[in-house]
């Protein structure tokens, strides 16, 4: 092989590794939780050429109700997220899926499991120890689907020393009157584990509801917590959920709070979400840049 052949053959192979690499995809580690007495799992997404010397902006991912660290949809949000990686037009980034299974990442009402609690003091704290994660809470981004959004809302209300950008998709929040008229089935499927079984319908609205639920938090906590984020909240029209992120997002208004409000058509679905991907990566995007 003369030197042209050879170069031109150097060169290609140097152009694979720097543009043409996938991230990688590590499924199933997990963290001995003493909080929860047991081992949690989460999947975490490692860019290309990750390097430990660095310091990635981090993406918590959250699942919604039904699915765990390794739902499909997000992992196809993953793929997007490397394709975009690889070109260029998005940063590397580390993401972190964790399992949350049922607990809508909050503390329960009987104290059996303690979710929230144990993602924040030893979850996240292991994940740095572990990771090349970003310092910067304008560079942490708590992002979820459905049970995965009303998570994302409420971790970045209550935990404002940890994440800096929220964004949530289809968020799972209700209002007080949605959770008194809804049906027993549904409310024994979804919520009876976290806010108490056997209670009447007023009952549902305890502390343990009013407490977790962004709508209400919004309304009390410290006005300079929710100004100090960045905050990309999207709902489908024909959502049972959208009333009250409509609500959250007339509220935000009233409070002179900057934030992003995206109404997709559609349903509580996948299709929905998909249409608000896009734009979502873009504000993500826009905002690890400043």
């Amino acid at each position: 092989m003369n030197q042209k052949k050879l170069l031109i053959v150097v060169i290609f192979f140097i152009s694979i590794s720097i543009f043409g690499q996938n991230g990688e995809v590590y499924e199933n580690q997990t963290i001995k939780s003493e909080v929860l007495k047991r081992y949690v799992k989460y999947n975490i997404y490692l860019p290309p050429n990750y390097d430990t010397i660095k310091a990635y902006p981090t993406i918590y991912f959250l699942h919604g109700f039904g699915g765990n660290n390794n739902s499909p949809r997000i992992k196809g949000i993953i793929k997007q997220i490397d394709s975009l990686i690889i070109k260029g037009s998005f940063p590397e980034t580390i993401i972190i899926i964790p399992n949350a299974r049922k607990s809508w990442y909050i503390d329960d009402y009987a104290g059996k499991e303690k979710y929230a609690t144990m993602f924040i003091s030893e979850f996240i704290p292991e994940m740095k120890k572990r990771y090349a994660l970003t310092k910067s809470i304008q560079k942490t981004v708590v992002m979820g689907l459905s049970m995965g959004g009303f998570g994302a809302l409420r971790f970045t209300m209550l935990n404002p020393e940890e994440f800096g950008i929220c964004v949530s998709f289809m968020g799972a929040i209700s209002t007080k009157k949605q959770m008194v008229e809804d049906l027993e089935k549904y409310y024994q499927r979804f919520h009876a584990h976290l806010y108490g079984e056997n209670l009447t319908p007023k009952e549902r609205i305890n502390k343990v509801y009013l407490n977790n639920n962004a709508l209400y938090i919004a309304e009390k906590v410290d006005i300079e917590i929710l100004k100090s984020k960045k905050w990309y909240i999207q709902t489908c029209d024909d959502d049972f959920h959208s009333l009250p992120n409509a609500k959250l997002h007339i509220l935000f208004h009233q409070k002179n709070i900057e934030h992003e409000f995206r109404v997709t058509n559609g349903k509580h679905n996948k299709i929905c979400v998909d249409n608000s991907i896009p734009d979502a990566l873009e504000f993500i995007k826009s905002n690890f840049l400043e």
